[in-house]
């Protein structure tokens, strides 16, 4: 059976092809062909000689995924991609374009165990991780279909990132390499509900990318109906272990805040907030609250704020000192926005 060569990082492709390749140069041909040039058949490897070109090709595999279904959005120009993989599932992602600085939103698991109760993709029973080269091929494939370079990269699509962490930080390494990606830190962000273990870790391997913390309550209880499988953690935790990241790192963290009417958005939610952020240190200037408005999603009773009263919130938190932001869904009529990639 052929191997897949995205799921090998330099150094074990470099172990697996010693017998076969003895000049590191030529190594750096094949990675280069790989990631940079996003080769998709080695037929394309032209300065590889043909009958190591053959020899690649009995031994590896450069795709596994299939690009199944692709919707466009009308309104913003948002592409859901929806893959399948080479047992026969399938998973999600979103290529968003914006002024010249594309970004993609990749997922890390086929389906997802946190079971958000707003989100389609926590409808979806968790199936497996998805390997270091599945992750990453989403993006190769993305690149060679808009036939343009992806600048930075979201890992908001299906699945928790921190339960696939071994994968993720294998992923990280090559987004970051200058040889293969060459994607920088600031244009990385990666999200969690919390697992602070993984958050922690992450932080003190200092990759430095963003890191997105899903709080989207302010209360306890609240907190757990909206997200039943939180890990076990309280919000203290998290804004802890946030904490933990920002310094480790001195990278940046944003605290993301789905709003949903009559729900979490009064403007005792939003003095609560900011009264969390303040305790917790947060206030500063590598600290940013994302405010979503709901993003509807079929057979789930949830309703989308009042623009009025999402107004209402960002201006008290600013009136507190932390910078905010109202992130625009995009891709909502193709059912890419947030919280939208399920079946």
């Amino acid at each position: 059976m052929k191997k897949y060569i995205l799921d090998f990082t330099a150094v074990q492709f470099k172990s697996a092809v010693k017998n076969i390749i003895k000049e590191d140069y030529r190594i750096n041909q094949i990675i280069e062909w790989v990631y940079v040039k996003k080769a998709s058949s080695f037929d394309e490897f032209t300065n590889i000689s043909k009958d190591l070109r053959e020899e690649l090709n009995k031994r590896f595999t450069l795709r596994v995924l299939k690009i199944v279904k692709k919707e466009r959005s009308i309104i913003d120009e948002t592409i859901r991609y929806t893959f399948q993989t080479f047992d026969k599932k399938y998973f999600f992602a979103v290529f968003l374009p914006a002024n010249g600085k594309n970004s993609v939103c990749i997922s890390s698991q086929i389906g997802c165990p946190v079971s958000c109760v707003f989100c389609s993709s926590g409808k979806v029973k968790l199936v497996r991780n998805l390997t270091r080269g599945e992750i990453l091929e989403q993006i190769l494939q993305i690149e060679n279909d808009i036939k343009e370079k992806v600048s930075g990269v979201l890992f908001m699509g299906m699945g928790e990132p921190t339960l696939n962490l071994n994968n993720i930080s294998l992923v990280l390494n090559s987004l970051l390499s200058n040889k293969e990606f060459g994607i920088g830190k600031r244009h990385i962000t990666l999200s969690s509900v919390g697992n602070v273990p993984a958050i922690k870790k992450l932080a003190d391997d200092n990759f430095g990318v963003r890191l997105a913390l899903s709080l989207h309550s302010v209360d306890e209880k609240q907190r757990k109906k909206l997200i039943p499988n939180n890990f076990g953690f309280h919000i203290e935790d998290i804004l802890n272990a946030g904490k933990y990241y920002l310094k480790r790192t001195k990278s940046r963290i944003t605290i993301e805040y789905i709003l949903f009417g009559n729900i979490n958005d009064s403007a005792t939610d939003a003095h609560k907030l900011a009264r969390l952020l303040r305790h917790h240190e947060l206030l500063n200037p590598n600290v940013q609250v994302n405010l979503m408005p709901f993003n509807p999603v079929d057979g789930i009773n949830l309703q989308t704020p009042q623009e009025e009263t999402v107004q209402k919130f960002k201006n008290i938190l600013k009136l507190n000192g932390i910078i905010v932001n109202i992130r625009q869904a995009k891709g909502a009529d193709i059912k890419a926005a947030c919280g939208q990639l399920g079946y």
